[in-house]
C-alpha cells in the first residue's frame, strides 16, 4: 500500500513538473514574440558605439582590438526591438568607419543607401560589403544575404575632410519586395544596422522644400517662421528639416508646424566631429554637418511624393519676377529640364532697414521680417552656379550638390533661369567695412506684404509665449 502511494506521489510530481515546464515554455515563447513585434518607435537618436552599449547587444572584441558583432541571438533581437522606424545614424561595424542613415528603392531594382564614410573605407577593396534583406522588422524574417559586391560612390564636395557623404548601392533580390536592408562587412552573420526601405509612393504634393541641417543650437525662431510663411505663399506644400542642434524656442515652432502637417523633422545626430561655435582646435571630420548627405536624403525621400523639390536655406527665397507663385513660374519655364537653377542676389542684413513707411511696418519690425525691411541688395550678379539654388524634378536627378546638380539621370540637363525672370534672394550678414558696395533698391518682395504680414502675425499669436530669438547662452 505504501509502495502504491509512493508511486502515485512520484507520478504526480512528474505530472506537475511537466505541466510547470510547459506553462513556463509557453510564457517564454509569448514574451519572445512580444519582443519581436513590440512597437519599435522607441526614442533612440543613433546606435551608440560605446563599448558598454555594444556589450549588451552581442558585441565582442577580437585579438586585434577591433570589435565585431557576435552571433548572440539576444543581441540581434535587441537590435530589432530598440531601433526606431524613423531614420537614424547606425554604424556598419567597429572595424569600418561607415555609418548608414536611410535606404531607397530605385526603378532599376537597386537599393541606394545614404552613408557617411571615410576615404579609406570608400577605396579599400579588401573590405567587401554585403546587403542583407528582411521581410519585416524581425530577426527571423531574413530573405537573403546578397553576396554581390556593393557599389560605393562618393558624393562630391568633401572639402578635404575625413568623412564624405556617399551612396552604397546593392541589387534587390529577384521577385522580392523586402521591408528592410542591412549593410554588413562580416559575410552577413549578424547585422549591426537595419534600414527600412523607402519605396515609391503616389505623388502627394507639388512643392517640397529641403533645408540644410539646423545647427549651432539654432534659435532664430523669427527667421524660421518668416521662412515657412513666405514660402507657403510662394507655393510650398511641405518642409523637411534635419535637426542637429536647435534651441527650445525653435523646437516649439517646428512642433507647431508639424501639428499642421506642414513640416517633417529628422534627427541628424552625426557620430563624428562636426563644426562648433566658438571653433575648437580639434579637426572637423565632415563638411558642414554632412550637408550633402542631408540634401540627397531629402531628394530621394521625396522623389515620388513631390512633383518638384526646392533646395534652399533658411535665409534664402526663390522669388519670381514675372509671376507671383512658383506654380505659375514653373508653367512658364521651358519644359524637359531636370533642374532649374536660380542666380543669387545678396541682401545685406547689416544695411539699414528701408526708410519707406508702409502699412504694417511696426509688425515687420516687431517680428524681425528681413524680407520686408531689407530692400537693398548688392548690385553684382553672381555666376550661374556660384551660390545658386535650384528647383528640381526629383525623378530626373541622381545627385544634388550645395549650389548645383552633380549627376543627372539620362536625357536631362539644367536650365539656368534668367535673373530678370526669377532670382534667389539671400539675406545675410557681410561685415566688411572696406566694401564700397552701396547697393541698389529692390522691393520685389513688397508685392507679398499684406498676406505675409497677416500670416506671420497669426503664427506668432499662436506662438505668443515663444521667444523670437536669437537666444544667448553663457556655456556656448
Amino acid at each position: 500500500m505504501g509502495r502504491r502511494r509512493l508511486r502515485a506521489l512520484f507520478y504526480g510530481l512528474i505530472f506537475c513538473g511537466v505541466t510547470f515546464y510547459c506553462c513556463f515554455l509557453g510564457f517564454l515563447l509569448v514574451k519572445i514574440r512580444e519582443l519581436k513585434h513590440k512597437n519599435t518607435a522607441t526614442s533612440f537618436n543613433f546606435i551608440d558605439t560605446t563599448k558598454e552599449t555594444w556589450r549588451h547587444r552581442g558585441v565582442t572584441s577580437n585579438n586585434h582590438g577591433c570589435n565585431k558583432v557576435s552571433n548572440n541571438p539576444y543581441g540581434l533581437l535587441n537590435l530589432f526591438t530598440t531601433i526606431s522606424l524613423k531614420p537614424l545614424w547606425q554604424n556598419v561595424s567597429f572595424c569600418d568607419k561607415t555609418y548608414v542613415f536611410s535606404a531607397f528603392y530605385h526603378s532599376e531594382d537597386l537599393i541606394s543607401i545614404i552613408t557617411t564614410t571615410t576615404r579609406k573605407s570608400l577605396l579599400d577593396r579588401n573590405v567587401q560589403y554585403q546587403c542583407r534583406f528582411f521581410n519585416e522588422l524581425s530577426p527571423n524574417a531574413l530573405i537573403t544575404c546578397n553576396e554581390t559586391i556593393v557599389k560605393r560612390k562618393a558624393m562630391p564636395e568633401n572639402r578635404g575632410k575625413r568623412y564624405s557623404a556617399a551612396f552604397y548601392t546593392c541589387p534587390l533580390p529577384k521577385s522580392t519586395r523586402p521591408y528592410a536592408v542591412s549593410l554588413s562587412t562580416d559575410h552577413c552573420k549578424s547585422p549591426s544596422n537595419i534600414l527600412p526601405i523607402v519605396y515609391p509612393q503616389q505623388q502627394q504634393r507639388k512643392f517640397t522644400v529641403c533645408v540644410s541641417p539646423l545647427n549651432y543650437r539654432y534659435s532664430k525662431a523669427y527667421e524660421l517662421v518668416e521662412m515657412i510663411e513666405f514660402n507657403r505663399i510662394l507655393g510650398a506644400d511641405y518642409f523637411v528639416f534635419y535637426n542637429y542642434s536647435t534651441d527650445s524656442n525653435v523646437d516649439r515652432v517646428l512642433e507647431y508646424y508639424k501639428e499642421q502637417g506642414l513640416v517633417e523633422v529628422l534627427k541628424w545626430n552625426l557620430p563624428m566631429k562636426v563644426d562648433t561655435w566658438p571653433k575648437k582646435k580639434e579637426p572637423v571630420e565632415i563638411h558642414y554637418f554632412a550637408q550633402l548627405a542631408a540634401l540627397n536624403d531629402c531628394l530621394y525621400r521625396n522623389m515620388y511624393l513631390s512633383k518638384y523639390v526646392v533646395f534652399q536655406d533658411l535665409d534664402e527665397f526663390i522669388i519670381p519676377k514675372k509671376h507671383l507663385t512658383w506654380s505659375d513660374m514653373m508653367e512658364a519655364l521651358p519644359k524637359g529640364s531636370g533642374a532649374y537653377i536660380f542666380r543669387c542676389f545678396f541682401f545685406r542684413k547689416e544695411w539699414p532697414d528701408t526708410t519707406k513707411n508702409f502699412e504694417g511696418k511696426d509688425k515687420a519690425q516687431k517680428y524681425k521680417m528681413n524680407t520686408l525691411l531689407k530692400q537693398k541688395r548688392e548690385s553684382k550678379v553672381l555666376g550661374k552656379s556660384h551660390r545658386s539654388k535650384y528647383i528640381v524634378d526629383p525623378k530626373q536627378i541622381d545627385t544634388v550638390g550645395i549650389h548645383n546638380i552633380w549627376r543627372y539621370r539620362s536625357g536631362t540637363k539644367a536650365h539656368f533661369v534668367d535673373p530678370e525672370f526669377a532670382r534667389m534672394h539671400h539675406y545675410r550678414d557681410w561685415l566688411n567695412p572696406n566694401d564700397a558696395n552701396t547697393g541698389v533698391e529692390d522691393n520685389r518682395t513688397m508685392v507679398y506684404r499684406n498676406e505675409l504680414l497677416q500670416n506671420t502675425v497669426h503664427a506668432w499669436e499662436m506662438l505668443k509665449d515663444v521667444p523670437l530669438g536669437p537666444i544667448s547662452h553663457t556655456d556656448s
